[in-house]
């Protein structure tokens, strides 16, 4: 999912890549607010398996619209924070470090890019996104199994006495 300050629209995306030799289909909805203080609605994200939270480095108020989405939303799925229009740094309001401590008040993943220049980029931001979700299901897995096994030991049981050791009525 995207959060994007700019568009009039929302738009939603289908596509397939292979990432890390799986076939992994990225749905995407791209939203847009109606104003500067409408955040998505919680159930909007339920569907999300991950979110982008976007804003141009070159608009201080898009940086601070992802962070009352972020609050709002409370997800508890895997983040990336992402600084849109990297390649206009003679326009820039917002700084790097910004970007970063956010990310670490977020405990998500950082990345500036230049969509427009650099698909590379916005690609690699969109794989990083998926391995944090797939190793979130990996762990999701394991805590299952954990939880139905009662411990994360496998329990082998075995007899101390054999059946004809049994008295014999």
């Amino acid at each position: 999912m995207i959060f994007s300050h700019v568009l009039v629209v929302d738009s939603k995306y289908k596509h397939e890549v292979l990432l890390d030799g799986e076939p992994i289909l990225f749905e995407i909805l791209d939203t847009c607010p109606k104003g500067p203080h409408d955040v998505p609605a919680p159930d909007l994200v339920q569907w999300a398996d991950g979110l982008f939270l976007v804003y141009s480095i070159t608009d201080r108020e898009s940086f601070n619209y992802v962070r009352r989405v972020k609050q709002a939303l409370q997800p508890d799925i895997p983040i990336a924070l992402v600084g849109n229009k990297a390649d206009m740094v003679h326009l820039r309001q917002v700084s790097q470090d910004e970007g970063e401590i956010l990310a670490k008040d977020f405990e998500c993943s950082f990345a500036e890019v230049a969509a427009a220049e650099q698909v590379d980029q916005v690609a690699e931001a969109f794989h990083e996104l998926c391995r944090d979700v797939l190793a979130l299901r990996r762990k999701a897995k394991q805590s299952l199994l954990d939880r139905m096994l009662g411990s994360k030991s496998i329990r082998v049981y075995s007899r101390v006495k054999s059946d004809s050791a049994l008295p014999k009525d």
